[in-house]
């Protein structure tokens, strides 16, 4: 993400690049003025209209409030003429016209110079400067434990599921860490759980924010009163299942990773869509910028928005054809569209809404408004979204979204010429693990297992549940000897994973089969060749990883 400095010396640069182009935009306005005066054809007084209407949506955005307030004026005054007089040639258009243009070309001439800088300061002072975790980066986590070996097994579980932890046995030095570097959670064994830790506990959360994670000997009132009492956010019960403690250290995660948000905006004037671009970068919102609404569906594909800010009065293509275009495709109904015009006819912007709009913002917009309408927007379509394409137990990707996946990434590699890896994992007999354990631990081993291998592969891989016990991961740029060896160490790593039920521990295999684009070159031999692949690899033993052939 571009820092504040960049972002508004860009947003100050847009502003004086505006203010240049001021005096040539306003001349133009004048001589399609004077061409409508004289030979009063409608695509001239059409094109006035039009760049008025630009001018109105355009200049309040840039510090220039007269610009917009007299082109809307002037907008307003050509609308309700050509409507009364349906182009009559008796209408004088100078008489009309000229007392409300005549301010806006020659009044604002004169301010180009001397407007009042209020967009750049008040975005960039709000600005929130986040660090951005690289994809080795995971949650710190501290452990205060007196048994060494404790210690080590906790640090070893955790490990295994990438998280960095550094465990003491001391409180003086889990507190002088906790200063220097602050963790994200700290986990508190009951031998260590005494006066002294909750005293110091209260006296470090009152400066540093970190979760706390209490691992019990009993689950008495009493105990779980003091814990409470000291602030304590998780609580366990021991032997514990690590699985559950994990499930708390991903919650922790999803909320200390910045989510990366994506916003299209379609918009024929490169000023006005930059500015907008700019702002919302400003609030770490990922953007791209079309002014050829020709070229948006291709946008779309390939930059996957989760939400796209519209302008209504496009030429060759308006922002309600464009709409209609993205709607017709079932893969972008769900997609947020946010209309952006100075149009103020409340038909239209009921047509917007009509075709599926979710917002008709009127232009100039206020920036905070339009920020707070962006998040708001794609926080409910991740909800939904969630609900429609993720699998309820494990929050991986459904059957038929790991498909459509395929679909998509087949595709890239056609039209790039590029490589990618389908994986197929089944759980080594799970009936067993249901049958010997129950249905319960079933579910906490398909949660785990999937956990475990969307942690260790890549922002850019895909995972889903394929049904039951089986999983798919797509692997995009990579080939099947690559692939192999990162799905290796992915069952190396969770085959020593512990799983405890009534104190009795017990581990987990999988296999795999692997296919990528060089053998297959549709969809479903894709499917079939990995297929494949896991049923040798299941009649080879299990705990293996075979590729097609």
């Amino acid at each position: 993400m571009a820092d504040a400095k960049t972002i508004e010396e860009s947003l100050r640069a847009l502003k004086d690049d505006f203010a240049a182009k001021l005096p040539s935009k306003l001349d133009k306005i004048e001589q399609v003025w004077n061409q409508a005066s004289t030979n009063n054809q409608e695509e001239t007084i059409a094109e006035l209209i039009f760049l008025c209407h630009k001018l109105a949506g355009s200049g309040a955005s840039f510090g220039f409030q007269d610009v917009s307030k007299y082109a809307r004026l002037a907008e307003e005054a050509l609308k309700e003429i050509q409507k009364n007089s349906e182009l009559n040639s008796n209408v004088s258009w100078s008489d009309d016209l000229h007392p409300k243009l005549h301010p806006l070309i020659n009044d604002l001439l004169k301010q180009k110079t001397s407007h009042q800088d209020n967009i750049t300061q008040s975005k960039i002072k709000k600005q929130k400067i986040r660090h951005e975790a690289s994809d080795e980066e995971k949650l710190l986590i501290y452990i205060i434990e007196k048994n060494r070996l404790t210690a080590e097994e906790i640090t070893l579980k955790l490990k295994t599921y990438n998280y960095s932890v550094r465990s003491f046995s001391q409180l003086d030095d889990l507190k002088e860490a906790i200063i220097d570097n602050t963790p994200n959670a700290v986990i508190i064994d009951s031998t260590i759980f005494n006066t002294q830790t909750k005293t110091t506990i209260n006296e470090l959360r009152q400066d540093y924010q970190f979760e706390i994670i209490h691992l019990a000997n009993n689950s008495s009132f009493e105990t779980r009163l003091d814990a409470v009492r000291i602030g304590v956010d998780h609580y366990f019960t021991k032997p514990v299942d690590f699985s559950t403690v994990v499930d708390v250290l991903d919650i922790l995660a999803e909320k200390d990773t910045p989510i990366s948000t994506k916003v299209l905006i379609v918009d024929d004037s490169i000023s006005t869509s930059q500015f907008y671009s700019l702002s919302l970068k400003a609030e770490g919102i990922e953007t791209k910028v079309v002014t050829d609404p020709f070229k948006v569906m291709d946008e779309i594909i390939d930059f996957k928005p989760e939400l796209i800010l519209l302008d209504l009065h496009m030429p060759k293509c308006s922002g309600l054809e464009l709409a209609s275009v993205i709607r017709q495709q079932g893969n972008y109904l769900s997609t947020p569209i946010i209309f952006l015009s100075s149009e103020t006819d409340t038909q239209k912007q009921l047509s917007a809404l009509e075709i599926g709009a979710d917002e008709f913002l009127n232009k100039p917009v206020n920036v905070d408004h339009l920020i707070a309408v962006v998040k708001n927007k794609i926080i409910r379509y991740r909800q939904l979204s969630t609900f429609m394409h993720n699998d309820s137990l494990t929050g991986l990707l459904n059957h038929t979204s790991i498909l459509s996946t395929l679909d998509t990434e087949l595709a890239r590699a056609k039209r790039e010429n590029s490589n990618f890896s389908y994986v197929m994992i089944d759980i080594d007999f799970f009936k067993n693990i249901n049958d010997t354990y129950g249905h319960y631990m079933g579910d906490m081993v398909i949660k785990s297992i999937s956990r475990y291998i969307k942690q260790n592969l890549r922002v850019t891989d895909s995972v889903g549940r394929y049904g039951g016990e089986e999983f798919v991961a797509i692997l995009p740029g990579i080939d099947m000897a690559m692939a192999t060896r990162v799905m290796q160490k992915i069952l190396d790593g969770f085959s020593k994973v512990d799983f405890v039920h009534f104190n009795h521990k017990f581990n987990v295999s999988f296999s795999c089969g692997i296919a990528d684009y060089s053998t297959s070159s549709t969809a479903n031999e894709i499917i079939d060749a990995a297929d494949k692949a896991l049923y040798v690899a299941k009649n080879d033993g299990r705990h293996c990883i075979r590729t097609a052939t």
